[in-house]
């Protein structure tokens, strides 16, 4: 059983309430024994309280809302779904942080690989685990293992997912099914690694 926090942020266009990461969280959540932490920054919160989309504000402004999160921590793993997990990278550098966690990495703009995101991964100092979909439009197989990743990132593929994690029927998976995998290969590398 593990002790460390988990704190796990959003992608940009669906919050906590969304059904995907309602699972995720849960899932997690049952195998640590310890509930996840859900961050939710300030620009959803207020998506959530009007039913009015917004977008998310520029990147640098995330940074320090997710580590207003995480100031009182000993130590913990900070994660996120796709733009949180982007977020997340870039708290590594903070002492209580001992493990990054990203589920749908946003390598590059959907159709835009030539304005990937690999910096966001250059100065990571801990462990570091993305679950990405063979299929993902914004970091696909073919497209990743041609890149050079920094040694402390493993990158763990689910055949036949997109970016929101669902699976081609020929994989003969549900959603519910794929994020009890995520749970599952996020628990052990948490024991691995943290």
């Amino acid at each position: 059983m593990l002790s460390i926090s988990f704190f796990l942020a959003h992608g940009a266009g669906a919050g906590h309430e969304s059904a995907f990461l309602q699972q995720l969280n849960h899932s997690i959540s049952k195998k640590m024994s310890k509930a996840v932490v859900p961050v939710t920054f300030s620009y959803m919160e207020e998506q959530e309280k009007t039913g009015k989309k917004r977008p998310p504000p520029r990147f640098p402004k995330l940074v320090p809302e997710f580590e207003s999160h995480i100031t009182h921590e000993e130590c913990c793993v900070v994660a996120g779904k796709s733009m949180g997990g982007r977020v997340a990278t870039q708290l590594s550098t903070l002492p209580q942080v001992k493990g990054v966690v990203c589920f749908g990495f946003p390598f590059y703009p959907a159709g835009k690989p030539e304005k990937n995101r690999l910096g966001f991964l250059s100065d990571l100092n801990v462990p570091c685990l993305i679950i990405q979909g063979t299929r993902d439009a914004l970091g696909n197989y073919d497209w990743v293992t041609k890149q050079t990743l920094p040694e402390c990132v493993k990158v763990v593929w689910v055949e036949g997912a997109d970016h929101d994690f669902k699976t081609l029927k020929k994989q003969n998976k549900d959603v519910s099914e794929t994020i009890n995998d995520l749970a599952n290969i996020t628990y052990e590398w948490l024991l691995e690694n943290i």
